[in-house]
């Protein structure tokens, strides 16, 4: 029986994690090293310093930084740093936490206090994420000016972020308080592009620059069976780039995102009494920004400036009861209200298919959602449960072309644990969605391009269906599968996304060969397919549309322990990612397919010099693959891809990449 847990646990995570890893064809790599952050916050020693601190130094084989995404390193030396520690002193406590100094995702953590009364965390966090180092242009940016050049300039599509974060907290008897800011700055380039309203487009490598910071503070007290919370949170928003201007003629300022802020004050509070408790929480908020407009030709005059400002006011309640033995009632009431107060103006705007060259006024959405839920939770005996419940969902909007939607879902969920070695869940729901007759203008109505984007407004039935199981055969043994299945129809559409299927399984398995061998392996597929159709009043130029993607993935990994008694852990995995995209119009693949793929596998030995030192060597390598049929050269000869479109080239991926690392350990 001294495997059946570890089993388990390794079988629920399966199930719990595999539907997460369709990610466009790449999963997320099992680290070698387990992610123990903080995981001393709670140990119980006499050693004043407990835990570990790591070196680890090698080289990375790579043509495409793409591949730091995956090993966290790029071409050539690598080196970092993995910490957890705890350091107790007299009643105070002091937590050290890294992982990958050195590397292209960081993070360090510290935090030291008193215990039960204050804490002081200071972070600092930093990540790359590379897009492509091959992209070409004309343009080249110096700071919001895209500057045309006599040749080709290869740039590198990649986003840094740097975010440093410090916070606080106190706690006396039943008062506490506590206060959390960060800040995160986000430079690089990114692949965007700019219109002259017709016909032509550039495709550029957009620079990027821009600060975020936010602040949380609050204070609360409690009582024996209650807890109320006073609380406030703030976001700002700085760009340092407001609009991009091109040397190209007719090619007007591209706008770019506006400084905003935000700011919420909140209460919060709960109570507790017999076998019922009631929770609470009311917000009042408000978010504004303000920025310069940008148009081809001006606006009107005195309408330089766009002061958008959205006030909001969002309340829910909570309320759950166990009115008998083995039954429980529980409800709720959400409220949210967004009422935008900006200033109308009138201004010259550009749509999706041209320039209508008429002033019109920009428009001051209002939303208010409400949402009623009920449900039960009943034991039908002995290791069984069931749940059922009913959640409504109106929505009202403001010029908007359907001012009311509903939203009617029933679910209901079975679960069984009193089986003799199996774990069963089944969830299945049912979703009406309704609302006020469509309001279109002569505008929008005779745009079909503008029609197909309202599918989010439609009548829609959905159902879906849910099922999980674990079963452990034997102490050593446990199988895990999780299989599901949504169909979403657009009864009334006539024009745009008719039906959405989404289905698909996933599966796994941990087998504790023996005393010292533990394998485990996992997989899953999962399909997405839409259909869409035109407006079938225009019989002529009527048009059907499929779209089909595909996302596959499977990974096996060991732990082998048997030379533990000289030192000696071995352990690896191997993930394998797939992933389709593919649309058809009147059954003909007018755009290509789209397909990527990945291997990763890593393999790693640890060898404990003694009860301190641990040497290591691990060792990873990918192969990544993906193609884009829509993706052209820069330059085309016409009539092999749009009219008037200059591109960045062909991105794509194609590259196998190593790393090796020596690994040196003290344990406290």
């Amino acid at each position: 029986m001294k495997f059946k847990l570890s089993i388990v646990a390794l079988a629920l995570a399966t199930i719990s994690t595999g539907a997460n890893a369709f990610d466009f064809g790449v999963t997320n790599a099992k680290s070698a090293k387990q992610d123990n952050s903080w995981k001393c916050s709670k140990c119980v020693s006499n050693k004043q310093v407990l835990g570990s601190v790591s070196l680890e130094a090698g080289m990375a084989d790579s043509d495409d930084d793409h591949a730091a995404n995956r090993l966290r390193y790029k071409d050539g030396f690598a080196a970092g740093v993995d910490a957890d520690a705890v350091i107790n002193n007299q009643g105070y406590r002091t937590q050290v936490y890294a992982d990958g100094l050195g590397s292209e995702q960081a993070l360090a953590k510290i935090k030291t206090g008193r215990i039960g009364q204050w804490n002081i965390e200071a972070g600092y966090q930093t990540s790359y994420q590379y897009d492509a180092d091959n992209a070409q242009s004309r343009w080249l940016a110096s700071g919001s000016d895209l500057k045309k050049q006599q040749d080709l300039v290869t740039q590198k599509l990649a986003l840094e972020r740097q975010k440093f974060s410090l916070a606080a907290d106190f706690s006396f008897d039943r008062f506490g308080t506590y206060v959390a800011m960060s800040s995160e700055d986000k430079t690089g380039k990114q692949r965007s592009s700019m219109s002259n309203g017709g016909l032509d487009a550039i495709n550029i490598a957009a620079p990027v620059d821009h600060t975020t910071q936010n602040l949380r503070a609050g204070v609360n007290i409690k009582g024996d069976n209650w807890f109320t919370e006073l609380g406030y949170s703030g976001s700002w928003f700085d760009n340092n780039i407001d609009k991009l201007s091109i040397e190209q003629p007719d090619f007007a300022d591209a706008s770019q995102a506006v400084d905003n802020q935000a700011h919420f004050v909140s209460l919060m509070g709960n109570y507790v009494f017999g076998g019922s408790y009631i929770t609470g929480r009311i917000a009042s908020g408000n978010m504004s920004q303000d920025s310069d407009f940008i148009t081809l030709t001006g606006v009107a005059d005195g309408n330089q400036g766009a002061n958008a400002e959205v006030d909001t006011l969002d309340a829910n309640l909570k309320f759950s009861s166990r009115v008998m033995k083995g039954l429980r009632i529980n409800a709720s009431v959400d409220y949210a209200d967004r009422d935008n107060t900006t200033d109308v103006h009138e201004y010259e705007q550009v749509s999706i298919d041209g320039v209508t060259g008429e002033l019109v006024q920009n428009t001051p959405y209002d939303t208010t959602r409400s949402a009623y839920k009920v449900s039960a939770n009943y034991q039908l005996m002995a290791g069984q449960r069931l749940e059922v419940g009913f959640d409504r969902i109106e929505t009202e909007r403001s010029h908007q072309d359907r001012e009311e939607t509903d939203d009617n879902i029933f679910w209901a969920q079975w679960r069984a644990t009193g089986f003799d070695l199996w774990d069963l869940r089944v969830k299945g729901s049912y979703a009406d969605k309704g609302g006020s007759q469509f309001l279109y203008n002569d505008a929008v109505n005779s745009s079909e391009d503008q029609l197909m984007r309202k599918y989010y407004l439609a009548d829609k039935k959905s159902s879906k269906a849910e099922v999980f199981v674990t079963h452990t055969p034997t102490d050593n043994i446990a199988i895990s599968a999780h299989g599901y299945y949504s169909l979403d129809d657009y009864t009334n559409s006539t024009i745009g996304l008719t039906e959405t299927n989404n289905y698909g399984f996933d599966l796994g398995l941990s087998w504790q060969l023996t005393a010292d061998l533990l394998v485990s392996t996992d997989g899953g597929y999962q399909w997405l397919d839409n259909e869409q159709a035109s407006s079938k009043s225009n019989y002529v130029s009527y048009w059907e549309a499929d779209t089909n993607e595909e996302f596959g993935f499977i990974g096996a990994g060991f732990t082998y322990t048997g030379f533990t008694d000289v030192g000696i852990t071995i352990g690896g995995d191997y993930n394998y990612a797939i992933s389709f995209s593919d649309s058809y119009v009147d059954s003909n693949d007018v755009f290509g397919m789209y397909e990527s793929s990945s291997h990763h596998a890593n393999l790693y030995v640890n060898y404990a010099v003694n009860q301190q030192f641990v040497v290591g060597l691990r060792y990873e390598f990918e192969a990544y693959e993906d193609s884009d049929d829509t993706q052209l050269p820069v330059d085309y000869y016409p009539g092999t891809g749009p009219t008037g479109l200059t591109t960045l080239g062909l991105l794509d991926h194609d590259y196998q990449a190593h790393l090796i690392m020596a690994t040196l350990q003290y344990r406290f």
